[in-house]
């Protein structure tokens, strides 16, 4: 009971920190300029990445969101050039070129055998005042939405097909994609972590996944749904000189309250509080 209440003062205390330190408007303005200017890397410098950046992005990346805190995946951070060179001969086209010349090369593996973390993860729970009743459940969550085997994905599919009309009750999502969505949530973390650091990426995924997982030692039980590269930016006129790639309208993509509904007035309602700002 003191660990529970204890966890839960330090994390009050923590999120208090946040919102004080993010009403800052400087705070918010360089992250806003961060992600708007964020662009995937045309080329990378030799000059290696310090443990110390790497670390601090490593960090930030942890802090990804993950279904029941699970973190289904692992990252493999290749550095060592002889290594770099083995895994470009898994890749497609000029990925292999990319793969060489990033000083550092993150493969992100999604565990589709989340199931065999369990015991870990729930030490981990259990260490940091999660009640028995969250430790002991958590298995159960793992394969009602994870689905992990054909037969746990069998019961879903009839539990999602005969209760659906009477009760929400989730999906018959298949393991792969499951876990690739909690590996990917990671993965876009790391972009903009990275950038933070004054690095630049570049997400890529063209490459033959079989032989990725031969270069790298990569347990089967693990799917590769991106592997990013990433370094200082290559200091020259053509890469340096182009911005951002174009994006849909937003209103294209968003849309307010239903599918399909415009969601111009948010932009309109925008602009008129920029003007009086």
């Amino acid at each position: 009971m003191l660990r529970q209440a204890h966890g839960v003062a330090t994390t009050a205390r923590r999120s208090t920190s946040l919102v004080r330190r993010f009403k800052h408007g400087d705070a918010r303005e360089q992250l806003r300029q961060l992600l708007l200017s964020r662009a995937s890397a045309r080329g990378f410098s030799p000059e290696p990445v310090p443990d110390d950046v790497l670390a601090n992005v490593v960090k930030m990346t942890q802090r990804a969101p993950s279904a029941f805190n699970t973190q289904p995946y692992a990252c493999i951070l290749v550095r060592d050039q002889a290594d770099r060179d083995r895994l470009a001969g898994a890749m497609l086209a000029s990925n292999g070129q990319k793969v060489k010349d990033a000083p550092v090369v993150a493969v992100f593996a999604a565990d589709l055998e989340p199931s065999r973390r369990v015991p870990r993860l729930q030490k981990m729970m259990y260490d940091n005042g999660a009640s028995p009743a969250e430790v002991n459940n958590l298995p159960l969550y793992l394969r009602m939405f994870a689905g992990e085997g054909h037969i746990a994905d069998g019961i879903r599919s009839v539990i999602s097909t005969v209760i659906s009309p009477l009760r929400a009750v989730p999906g018959a999502v298949p393991t792969i994609a499951w876990s690739f969505k909690q590996t990917t949530f990671a993965a876009a973390t790391f972009l903009h972590a990275a950038e933070s650091q004054g690095l630049v990426t570049r997400p890529m995924e063209g490459y033959d996944e079989t032989r990725v997982r031969a270069a790298l030692d990569i347990p089967d039980r693990y799917g590769i749904p991106v592997i990013i590269g990433c370094g200082y930016p290559k200091a020259d006129a053509e890469t340096s000189s182009r911005g951002p790639s174009p994006r849909l309208e937003a209103i294209e993509v968003f849309f307010d309250g239903k599918f399909g509904q415009s969601s111009a007035n948010i932009f309109v309602n925008s602009k008129e509080a920029q003007k009086t700002e």
